[in-house]
């Protein structure tokens, strides 16, 4: 489904809470300072009905470029969108195609190093680019990163990546969750690492009249979160606020944590979640999303969080999930040796895939109109 692009909606403050806490502690009343993200963007990339052609159509990856500009991962235009600094279109690689460079279904962009990554789980494959588009690498997904089929992956500056694999267990139709392996390899998919057997994303797994069907992630489900630093794995499964830290030998390496809020389902979650399941879709979608809302029971408990990445000094970053009418989402800003050193207030319809040392970039929707747009905002940090 491609989707237009409307105005940004402004967005000013961050603020930093400084905490006094180990990996095994939960942290302390906090001393404040204020980090800044400014409320107009450096970069936006949005429909200004200017082009010919939409400046986005489904954007699932974006990352900063050296010169200052970005590449975006745009699933509804089959291609890699270049950038400049200014926003302006520069080049386009890629089309819709099986073959080397082309795309059918674009699931992820990774920035790894000077390298960049697309996974296209609709020939199952995997492109490697360098940063100026020029294609280097096109190869079946189990030549890159091995045999065993991958179902999220992360990877550092230096080229290494944790996955998580398929959920594999009884097909009972219903609401689910299966144990899944857990392993770091390298680029040339030798297995560097195994991190045990956790658990995957709770799924929803049905049954067509003829005998087939599948399974999908459960509306409201706890799904999983990986990344990977310069010397340490992540890994939290969102049943609470705990995530575990390996060394990239595997190592156990303590936990970050957090206290956790109550997480009881609430009438206004799942007001929140079907808003949000919809926002943006066309007619047929959302007949679609009803339907199936209809045949689910909802989780007892929300995820404890949705998203994790590590940023450019190596901080860990952790999204709690957003609750009902909340319309910011609050990050949990970890240090590399545990300690939580910030707590982060960013738009709730902001999907973060960046952050550097000065600036934070994702992918924003509007919540009104459910048009994505690109945004890097600058970001000041306090010492």
């Amino acid at each position: 489904m491609k989707r237009a692009v409307g105005p940004c909606i402004a967005w000013a403050t961050l603020s930093l809470l400084v905490a006094c806490s180990s990996s095994d502690q939960k942290p302390d009343d906090q001393l404040a300072l204020e980090w800044q993200i400014d409320s107009v963007p450096t970069l936006s990339i949005a429909d200004d009905g200017a082009l010919s052609e939409p400046a986005i159509g489904r954007a699932v990856g974006v990352s900063r470029l050296p010169e200052g500009g970005v590449v975006i991962a745009d699933d509804g235009l089959s291609s890699l969108r270049f950038f400049d600094a200014n926003g302006r279109l520069a080049r386009s690689v890629g089309r819709r195609g099986q073959g080397p460079g082309e795309f059918e279904y674009i699931a992820w962009l990774r920035r790894c190093g000077d390298s960049l990554y697309v996974k296209d789980i609709g020939d199952r494959s995997i492109s490697v680019f360098a940063l100026d588009g020029v294609l280097s690498r096109s190869a079946g997904d189990s030549e890159v990163f091995g045999e065993r089929p991958t179902y999220h992956s992360a990877c550092n500056s230096s080229g290494v990546f944790v996955h998580n694999g398929w959920q594999l267990g009884d097909r009972t139709p219903g609401r689910t969750r299966w144990i899944v392996p857990y392993w770091v390899t390298g680029t040339d998919g030798v297995t560097r690492a195994e991190l045990g057997e956790h658990a995957g994303s709770e799924r929803l797994v049905v049954r067509t009249a003829s005998g087939g069907g599948g399974s999908g992630p459960h509306p409201l489900g706890r799904n999983p979160v990986l990344a990977i630093g310069r010397e340490r794995v992540y890994i939290g499964t969102a049943d609470s606020f705990f995530v575990m830290a390996f060394t990239l030998d595997g190592t156990p390496a303590g936990a970050l944590r957090n206290s956790d809020a109550d997480l009881a389902t609430t009438a206004e979650d799942i007001a929140r979640f079907k808003r949000l399941d919809t926002l943006g879709a066309n007619e047929s979608d959302k007949a679609r999303a009803v339907r199936e809302w209809s045949t689910v029971e909802f989780p007892p408990t929300i995820p404890a969080y949705d998203a994790m990445l590590v940023d450019a000094a190596d901080h860990v970053w952790v999204r709690r999930y957003p609750r009902g009418t909340d319309q910011h989402g609050e990050w949990l800003v970890f240090s590399p040796s545990g300690e939580q050193v910030a707590t982060v207030r960013l738009p709730g319809t902001l999907t973060v895939h960046e952050v550097g040392i000065d600036y934070v970039l994702g992918i924003e929707v509007d919540p009104l109109e459910g048009q994505q747009m690109v945004r890097q905002y600058s970001l000041r940090r306090t010492r």
